[in-house]
């Protein structure tokens, strides 16, 4: 019994400790319908830019879901290698991620310029103390 505490220890420790890693957009799913909390965000019209919003891949923290908020209103819960895009007047913009569920953690935030011409790209990954945060992306 002792040796089995030890191993599953062990276990959890290894997994809790595998970092999450950045993703492309393209090896990014989109998030299911059914998470959408506002659908009307992923819409495209017209004179609106583009924003993807991704989360890294990785197991850290990947049981539980990322809410993601554009000015402050929520968008859709994300889980691990998922994006959402959305569509969104031009202008400034706060984007957000908060951890749910078992994840826990304070809201963090970046701000961004939606043009037209040129699409916005946002990953959310976990933090080094365990929370989640959003980052602007490179790729």
């Amino acid at each position: 019994m002792k040796m089995k505490r030890i191993f599953l220890t062990v276990v959890f420790l290894g997994i809790s400790g595998c970092a999450t890693k950045p993703i492309t957009n393209d090896q990014a799913k989109e998030v299911p319908a059914k998470r959408l909390v506002d659908p009307s965000f992923t819409t495209p019209k017209d004179n609106t830019g583009e924003v993807v919003i991704k989360r890294d891949d990785g197991l850290r923290g990947s049981i539980c879901t990322v809410r993601v908020y554009a000015d402050s209103k929520p968008v859709a819960d994300l889980k691990a290698a998922e994006k959402v895009t959305l569509y969104l007047d031009t202008g400034e913009h706060v984007f957000s991620a908060q951890g749910t569920g078992a994840c826990y953690g304070g809201l963090s935030g970046q701000s961004g310029k939606v043009s037209v011409d040129k699409a916005l790209t946002y990953r959310v990954g976990l933090g080094s103390v365990g929370d989640f945060a959003i980052y602007p992306a490179t790729f």
